[in-house]
């Protein structure tokens, strides 16, 4: 059965990926914490790699930078996990809803020498993690969000810069769990 696509949208600016539990240090309830989450979205905004770690409270949460149209979250919870960053979308999209299983299949197809290495290791230990917008700072969320679960553990990070398929472009980050966490 195809799953329907959840598109993190917004008018610009970095995604972030979060574990559920520094969650709350994003969505301030209090004044003080509000100015807190902007210093940490200031932040966000000045990594200029494709990819990049913030350190949030107690931890680190992943920020996808540049002026990102569209990301989502594609897993088979097992092996092939993607944050997938849309480029341009071609006719062939824009007339036909683009279907999970189609891109995960694709995807994942990709050997894993095609795939730059970033040099990061995300560490995962809450199982729930959140992929936004990370202007959507504060209570009153905007845009649409990603909910995602992740065996806890350690996962490096590779990149393909452009994947075209269907004359529409994306990239890509494979996330890929080390097999010796400790």
């Amino acid at each position: 059965m195809n799953k329907k696509i959840s598109w993190v949208e917004c008018d610009g600016g970095p995604h972030i990926l979060i574990e559920s539990k520094y969650l709350k240090i994003w969505k301030a309830e209090t004044e003080e914490e509000l100015e807190k989450s902007y210093e940490y979205y200031e932040e966000a905004g000045l990594i200029d790699d494709y990819i990049g770690e913030l350190k949030i409270g107690l931890g680190k949460c992943i920020i996808i930078s540049e002026d990102i149209p569209s990301s989502t979250w594609l897993s088979d919870n097992d092996k092939n996990s993607f944050i997938v960053v849309m480029n341009y979308v071609s006719d062939y999209f824009q007339n036909e809803e683009m279907e999970f299983d189609t891109l995960l299949k694709e995807f994942s197809k990709i050997p894993d020498d095609q795939f730059i290495d970033t040099n990061l290791i995300y560490q995962v230990t809450d199982k729930e993690l959140y992929l936004f917008a990370a202007c959507d700072f504060g209570s009153d969320w905007l845009y649409n969000y990603c909910k995602l679960n992740l065996l806890p553990g350690n996962y490096s990070i590779k990149m393909i810069e452009e994947y075209i398929f269907h004359d529409s472009s994306f990239r890509l980050f494979k996330f890929n769990y080390l097999i010796n966490n400790l």
